[in-house]
């Protein structure tokens, strides 16, 4: 099963060249009687000065030993020395699928495919890890006519294919349903640790209402109540939903193998319409998020943005002895619960200085400049001091002051940031606010 890459290399080529070419990657299985000979050539392939031959590694339109000469030689010839100085693409195989020179041949024969026809390029297959690979290193500057190397999902599309059917050929696995990318490393993680992001809180979103749903229009109604937009037209290749407070949409098949247009809709039209009743009255009885009740009364001795960050924090549930839990938080708050650290910390601040209002924190943000600028002259007269020629003990506490200066001056900055956050989210965190505070009052209404 062969899996392909292709990026671009930015800087100097050599770097890419050298990597690929290591001794220590592309070396065969040695007998004990070839290990101090094999030592040697490693040690005399290291020597600046000299070359050798490496084990598959294999030059195409230039000589391996002088590739990154020649690379530039043809982009000086063309003048074309800016940009991406090389390709870098790879080939893959499953452990134990391919021996080392049939990858070696198959990584040549792809690339002479490709690319022979104009480009010079490396191929070199490693051996030093559980999965046999290639690497190919390409000029970015065509030989013979001078073009750029154009890469694109089309010049991946052909590398893959081209790929598949060499392996097919020589009677190899394939990967006959390639995902494509998937979520960001930072996003996986996130997940894995079980903390909310865009995309679990829209996995959540669509189970409650499939779970409510018997038709695709009541469905839909569902996710609009939990403010979600969404394009279902038949005549789009993807369903899409946008969550709440953002401007680029999910592809809801990327979600999972239970969020694809064909399960949804089987999973809606597979409810019992009994078990869907008693799921609404459960689901509209009981409120979508956390009452405060008795925990609200210990911030209403607190006044305007101080009293507002901290209610806000208490409906995130991040205050201390609390944890909220995710799934019965009001819509609004759940994409926030990926910044309950920042919310927590300007919470502290306005506490800290007992700021009331935006006039307040508009104040606090001047007196922090002055304190900085203040502190950054006397450090500026310490380091002064540091210079001079004076006793040892008195520019070791010049030095000394002006770390500890360094420290506060890092630490007042760091508070201008966090105030010039609150201004610009004080807002947000009222409106959300204003839509929990509406909602609460008519289920009050309703169950009147």
């Amino acid at each position: 099963m062969a899996v392909t890459k292709i990026w671009n290399i930015r800087g100097r080529a050599g770097s890419p060249l050298e990597y690929i070419a290591n001794p220590d990657k592309t070396q065969r299985e040695f007998t004990e009687a070839e290990k101090q000979a094999l030592a040697d050539i490693i040690a005399y392939a290291a020597d600046e000065d000299k070359t050798e031959k490496l084990f598959y590694t294999t030059g195409i339109n230039c000589s391996v030993e002088f590739a990154r000469d020649q690379f530039d030689t043809t982009k000086l010839r063309f003048r074309k020395t800016g940009g991406n100085v090389a390709y870098h693409a790879y080939q893959s195989f499953a452990p134990g699928e391919v021996t080392p020179d049939e990858a070696h041949a198959i990584g040549v024969q792809l690339a002479k495919e490709l690319w022979g026809d104009r480009f010079q390029m490396v191929v070199a297959t490693h051996t030093n890890s559980h999965c046999v690979h290639s690497h190919i290193v390409i000029n970015s500057v065509s030989f013979r006519d001078g073009k750029k190397f154009h890469d694109c999902r089309d010049t991946y599309k052909l590398l893959r294919e081209t790929s598949d059917r060499i392996c097919r050929e020589h009677g190899l696995s394939i990967v006959d349903n390639p995902k494509g990318r998937g979520v960001s490393q930072y996003v996986y993680k996130m997940e894995k640790a079980g903390m909310p992001t865009r995309y679990n809180v829209a996995r959540q979103a669509i189970d409650e209402s499939v779970a409510l749903s018997l038709t695709i229009e009541e469905f839909k109604s569902e996710l609009r109540k939990r403010g979600y937009n969404y394009r279902f037209d038949p005549q789009r290749k993807y369903w899409t939903i946008t969550p709440p407070g953002w401007k680029k949409a999910i592809r809801i098949h990327q979600l999972g193998s239970d969020y694809t247009r064909e399960s949804i809709e089987r999973r809606i039209y597979e409810n019992d319409p009994s078990v869907r009743t008693e799921r609404l009255r459960q689901h509209y009885r009981i409120p979508n998020h956390y009452n405060l009740r008795r925990r609200i009364d210990n911030i209403m001795g607190r006044s305007g943005l101080e009293k507002l960050y901290l209610r806000y924090c208490y409906e995130l549930g991040y205050l201390p002895k609390y944890r909220q839990n995710p799934t019965r938080l009001h819509i609004v708050l759940k994409e926030d619960l990926l910044k309950c650290d920042q919310y927590s910390e300007q919470a502290k601040l306005l506490c800290k200085y007992h700021v009331d209002t935006d006039e307040d924190l508009s104040s606090l943000m001047g007196e922090l400049r002055s304190r900085m600028s203040d502190l950054g002259h006397e450090r500026d007269e310490l380091r002064l001091i540091a210079k001079r020629s004076l006793p040892e003990a008195e520019i070791t506490n010049a030095r000394d002051s002006v770390k500890e200066l360094t420290a506060e001056i890092r630490q007042l900055r760091h508070e201008l940031k966090v105030c010039g956050e609150i201004q610009e989210r004080s807002d947000h965190v009222r409106e959300n606010l204003g839509i929990i505070d509406c909602d609460r009052e008519r289920e009050r209404e309703e169950r009147r």
